[in-house]
C-alpha cells in the first residue's frame, strides 16, 4: 500500500468514527502535501463537506474536476455541492458537464433529474428517466416523484412497481409505493395498510431490534424526557405544529430535547431553538451516532414528525434508542415499524375501532383536535371581498392532491353556484404544462374554461395568504384532506368545506374544523358537500361575518390553544411512560 493509500484509509477509518476535526486536518495535510492529485482532492471535498465547510469543499471539488477533465463523476460531485450551497444553476451546468462526457451515466443523469424534479420543472425530469422512450427502471424512483407531482399517481405506483420488479429490497421503493397510495382514491384502506406494513417487515428483516438496557423511567415528580425528531424544523409546515408544544410546554412535566437533521437553518428554525430544553444539531450524524446520543440523553419517548417522508429518520427508529417510539404531525397514516409503538391522532381523524386495525402503531388520541397551529405572525388582515366580484371558490392545496373524485366533486360544487370561478394554486403550477393539464381535466368534467384560474406561487408567506382576499370559499380535497393549507384559510377569514372520508389522511379536515367551531361544513357525502358549498355561497351575510370574525373564534378555539395542547400531550407522555416499563 502506497503512502497516499494509507493515509486515505486512515481518514476513511476517521470518518467512519465520527471523529471529523481528526479527518480535516489530516486530509489538509495530505493535500497539501499531493495538490496535484485527483483521489486526493476528490476525498478532500467529502471531507470537507461532511465537516460542514462548504467553501473548501467546493475548492477542493473545483480542483478534482479540473485534474480529471474527462471524467464525469468530478462533476457530478461539484454539481452536488453547488446545489447544497442553494447555486442551482451552476449545479445543472456542472451537471449536463458529466453528461456531455458520458451521455448514459447513471449518476450524472440521477443527479440532474433530482435537481429539476425540486426545482419543480417535473416534465423536463421525467423525459430525463426516459431511454429510447421506455422508462429507464433506474430511474424510475425520480419519475415516480414526478408523475405524482404531475398529478399521476396511477402512474407513479407502475413506476415503483416496475423498480420493485428489478430491485426487490430497494426500500426507497418500498416506501415510495406506500406514499403514493395516500393520494391515490382507487386505493383500498386494507391494501394501502399492506404496503405499509411492507415497510416495517424490511427493518424488522434488515434490522432485527436488539434488546437495549434502557435507563430507568422517570419516577413521581421527575419530568419525562422526550425527543422530537425532524429534518423540518424550518420553513415547512410541521414547524406550525409543534411550536406551540415547544412554547407551552411545562419542563417540570416534559423535557423536551430536539433533534435536528437538516443543515438548513432558517428564521423558524432560531425562532423555535430557544424553546426547547435542549437542541441537537445532527446533521452531520449518521444514523448510529445519532441514535447513540439519543439514547445517552437517557430518552424516555422518542417523537419522530416525519413518517416516511423525505428526511425520514425510520433506522433510527428502528435502533429502538429510546423504550417508546411515536410518530406524530408529518405523514397521515401508519409507519409500519413494529419499533414505533405510538401514533399520535384523535378520535375524530381516527375513530375507535377500525382505525386501530389500519395501524401497526398503538392509537393515542388527544381529543379534541391531535393538531395545535401556530399562525404566521406576518400574516396579512383579512380583506373584505369587494363588491359584485365574483364568487371564488379555491384550494392552495399542493397539487397532487387532485384526485379524480376531487376533481369531480369539485366540478359538481362550481356548476352548483351560477357564476363562480375555480382558483387553484400550487407550488407544482410553476410547471406551465401542469397548469394546461389540470385545467383540461376539469374542463372534460364539466367547467366551461372561463371558470377556472390556475396560479403559480406567490412570493413569500404574506405573499401566499394575502391570495385568500381573493377567494370566498376554500374547498377541501379529497382523499387527502388540507392541514396547514385549510388552517391558512381560517385564518385568512375564509371558510372551508370537508368531505370527511374513511381514513385518517381524508378525516384531518373535519378534525380542524370541527376544532375551529365550524363542524356544519364537514360533510359526509358528495351531495351534501355540494349542497353546504351552495348554502354557503348564498349567504352572504354569514361569509361576511366570518370574513370579519373567523380568525378570532380560531385564535381561541382549540385549535391554537397551545397551553391546553401541551397539557394533553403531557399527560400522554406521563401515561406512556408509566406503562411502558
Amino acid at each position: 500500500m502506497s503512502q497516499i493509500e494509507s493515509k486515505v484509509s486512515q481518514i476513511r477509518t476517521l470518518l467512519g468514527e465520527h471523529k471529523l476535526e481528526q479527518a480535516r486536518v489530516l486530509t489538509q495535510r495530505l493535500a497539501q502535501a499531493h495538490p496535484r492529485d485527483p483521489r486526493v482532492a476528490t476525498l478532500a471535498a467529502m471531507v470537507m463537506t461532511q465537516c460542514n465547510l462548504p467553501a473548501q469543499a467546493l475548492h477542493y471539488a473545483t480542483l478534482a474536476a479540473r485534474l480529471l477533465p474527462d471524467h464525469p463523476q468530478p462533476r457530478v460531485d461539484l454539481g452536488r455541492l453547488h446545489s447544497i450551497a442553494g447555486d442551482h444553476a451552476k449545479a445543472e451546468a456542472a451537471y449536463r458537464e458529466a453528461l456531455s462526457l458520458a451521455p448514459h451515466d447513471h449518476a450524472a443523469r440521477a443527479a440532474l433529474g433530482s435537481l429539476l424534479f425540486d426545482r419543480g420543472r417535473f416534465h423536463e425530469a421525467l423525459e430525463l428517466c426516459m431511454r429510447e422512450g421506455a422508462l429507464d427502471p433506474g430511474l424510475a424512483g425520480i419519475a415516480a416523484g414526478c408523475y405524482l407531482r404531475l398529478v399521476r399517481p396511477a402512474d407513479a405506483s407502475h413506476a415503483l412497481e416496475m423498480l420493485l420488479t428489478q430491485f426487490p429490497d430497494d426500500i426507497n421503493a418500498i416506501i415510495g409505493a406506500a406514499l403514493v397510495l395516500n393520494y391515490r382514491d382507487d386505493a383500498a384502506p386494507a391494501d394501502v395498510f399492506a404496503a405499509h406494513r411492507r415497510v416495517g417487515e424490511w427493518f424488522a428483516r434488515r434490522h432485527p431490534p436488539q434488546p437495549v438496557p434502557y435507563h430507568p423511567a422517570p419516577g413521581p415528580g421527575q419530568p419525562v424526557r422526550v425527543g422530537i425528531l425532524s429534518p423540518d424544523l424550518r420553513q415547512h409546515s410541521v414547524a406550525h405544529f409543534i411550536e406551540p408544544l415547544l412554547r407551552h410546554h411545562d419542563p417540570a412535566a416534559i423535557r423536551l430535547t430536539v433533534y435536528y437533521t437538516n443543515r438548513i437553518e432558517d428564521h423558524v428554525t432560531r425562532r423555535l431553538k430557544p424553546l426547547a430544553d435542549a437542541w441537537r444539531p445532527a446533521d452531520t450524524l449518521d444514523d448510529n451516532h445519532l441514535a447513540q446520543a439519543i439514547y445517552n440523553d437517557r430518552t424516555d419517548v422518542l417523537v419522530e414528525l416525519s413518517g416516511l417522508t423525505h428526511g425520514h429518520c425510520l433506522p433510527v427508529m428502528q435502533m429502538r434508542p429510546a423504550p417508546i417510539g411515536a410518530t406524530y404531525i408529518g405523514y397521515p397514516n401508519t409507519t409500519g415499524l413494529s419499533s414505533i409503538a405510538v401514533r399520535l391522532v384523535d378520535s375524530i381523524t381516527d375513530p375507535p375501532g377500525a382505525a386501530d386495525t389500519l395501524a401497526t402503531e398503538r392509537l393515542v388520541r388527544l381529543d379534541p383536535c391531535f393538531l395545535c397551529y401556530a399562525p404566521p405572525s406576518d400574516a396579512p388582515e383579512p380583506a373584505p371581498r369587494p363588491e359584485g366580484s365574483p364568487l371564488v371558490l379555491a384550494s392552495f392545496n399542493a397539487a397532487q392532491k387532485i384526485s379524480a373524485t376531487t376533481i369531480r366533486l369539485w366540478t359538481r360544487a362550481v356548476r352548483a353556484v351560477p357564476g363562480c370561478v375555480l382558483m387553484l394554486k400550487s407550488v407544482n403550477f410553476e410547471d406551465a404544462a401542469l397548469r394546461d393539464d389540470i385545467r383540461a381535466r376539469f374542463v372534460a368534467a364539466g367547467i366551461e374554461d372561463h371558470r377556472i384560474l390556475i396560479l403559480p406561487p406567490r412570493e413569500g408567506v404574506s405573499g401566499h395568504l394575502a391570495a385568500y382576499h381573493e377567494v370566498d370559499i376554500a374547498l377541501d380535497p379529497t382523499p387527502y384532506n388540507g392541514t396547514t393549507t385549510t388552517c391558512e384559510a381560517l385564518w385568512m377569514g375564509v371558510p372551508v368545506v370537508t368531505l370527511a372520508g374513511g381514513v385518517h389522511a381524508a378525516r384531518v379536515g373535519s378534525s380542524l374544523l370541527s376544532a375551529a367551531g365550524l363542524a356544519d361544513l364537514v360533510t359526509p357525502d358528495e351531495d351534501s358537500f355540494v349542497r353546504a358549498v351552495s348554502a354557503l355561497a348564498s349567504d352572504v351575510e354569514r361569509r361576511r361575518m366570518l370574513r370579519g370574525s373567523l380568525r378570532g373564534m380560531v385564535r381561541t378555539s382549540p385549535l391554537c390553544d397551545g397551553p391546553a395542547f401541551a397539557r394533553r400531550f403531557e399527560a400522554a407522555m406521563r401515561s406512556l411512560t408509566a406503562t411502558a416499563r
